[in-house]
């Protein structure tokens, strides 16, 4: 089973990644305002940091799952493994959050913000070109 990053993938992250970056920044700024108005918190950071760790890989794993079900011949069998790569990656997301949270590694606002990320920037890209396909 291969798991490289396919083409299209790759290229949806790097026009991601300026919003990214800039989405990030600001996140950043925003917390150190309230940190220096409410006490700094090194788990606000650590959400972030987790939350964007885990908004890459379902990113990519995304990709990959698609690039398998378009090369599948079979209905059912792609349908199956489209279901079945959805609930192990949510089903990882929840336990990495879950465990983090449990030690209290990580904020659950900052950590699950940046899951919203590609979302939010999908949502921007669509109204900006008002659903007109730039091919």
């Amino acid at each position: 089973m291969s798991l490289r990053i396919n083409r299209y993938t790759a290229e949806e992250l790097k026009a991601m990644l300026p919003f990214i970056a800039v989405t990030n920044g600001g996140a950043l700024l925003i917390s150190v305002v309230l940190g220096s108005v409410f006490g700094f918190d090194w788990t606000v950071y650590s959400g972030l940091l987790i939350g964007n760790a885990l908004m890459l890989a379902n990113f990519i794993l995304i990709g990959i799952t698609a690039d398998k079900i378009v090369k599948c011949r079979d209905f059912r069998r792609g349908r199956s493994i489209g279901s079945i790569s959805y609930g192990l990656r949510y089903a990882g997301m929840f336990a990495v959050l879950a465990g983090l949270l449990t030690i209290r590694a990580v904020n659950i606002v900052t950590a699950v913000l940046p899951l919203c990320y590609p979302k939010i920037y999908y949502t921007f890209i669509y109204t900006l070109t008002r659903g007109k396909d730039d091919e």
